[in-house]
């Protein structure tokens, strides 16, 4: 069974800088236009079916995939991004500027935040991984899976293929419209790709 992780496409608070969190923002043109050249792409994987955050940014991209295979969208919430409470909207500068012990135990140990009013990296990473577990009870062994979701959220995933302690979570970078892929098979979990952005390089295609 495969995974193909895909990160949604930019949004104005992406271009902003601002954190969104569990915020409902939807992709702007750029972002629109990198939700179309996924689909494209996606034709290649053999899909079996599709699963998103229910948030608008990656349903849009999720309901690009589905138009272009013919398959349509499950909402899973435990894919949603970490909720970042009071920090959502805010920038880097200003969670410096108004949470600076946050700001620095999230750059140090980011492990042992909670962030204000959301959520911590252990939350995360375990609602995400009983969605991924609960996908491998329900499909068979030659499934492909799309799952679209958000930047700490595939992080998350992805560090668990990896046995990644959380204590490491900033070791690993997310672009956006990025597709990840792992297995599982008899042996368990493998990474396959990380944050692999070809298909953005490509281009749209004609047709």
């Amino acid at each position: 069974m495969k995974f193909f992780l895909v990160r949604h496409g930019e949004t104005e608070w992406n271009k902003l800088g601002r954190f969104q969190g569990q915020y409902d923002t939807e992709l702007n043109a750029a972002g629109l236009e990198q939700a179309g050249v996924i689909a494209q792409a996606a034709r290649d994987w053999g899909l079996s079916a599709i699963y998103a955050s229910p948030l608008t940014r990656t349903m849009q991209v999720a309901g690009e995939i589905g138009e272009a295979v013919g398959l349509t969208v499950s909402a899973r919430e435990g894919l949603m991004e970490l909720g970042l409470g009071e920090l959502e909207g805010v920038t880097g500068e200003e969670m410096r500027a108004g949470w600076p012990q946050v700001f620095n135990t999230w750059n140090n140990s980011p492990e042992l935040v909670v962030m204000p009013g959301g959520e911590s990296l252990g939350t995360l990473e375990e609602r995400s991984w009983k969605v991924i577990l609960e996908l491998q009870e329900s499909h068979g062994p030659e499934d492909n899976l799309a799952i679209i979701s958000h930047n700490f959220t595939i992080r998350a995933i992805c560090g668990k293929v990896l046995g990644l302690p959380l204590a490491n979570f900033h070791r690993l970078r997310l672009a956006l419209g990025s597709v990840s892929i792992f297995e599982i098979d008899t042996r368990g979990p493998h990474l396959l790709t990380y944050n692999s952005t070809c298909h953005l390089q490509q281009g749209p295609t004609n047709g």
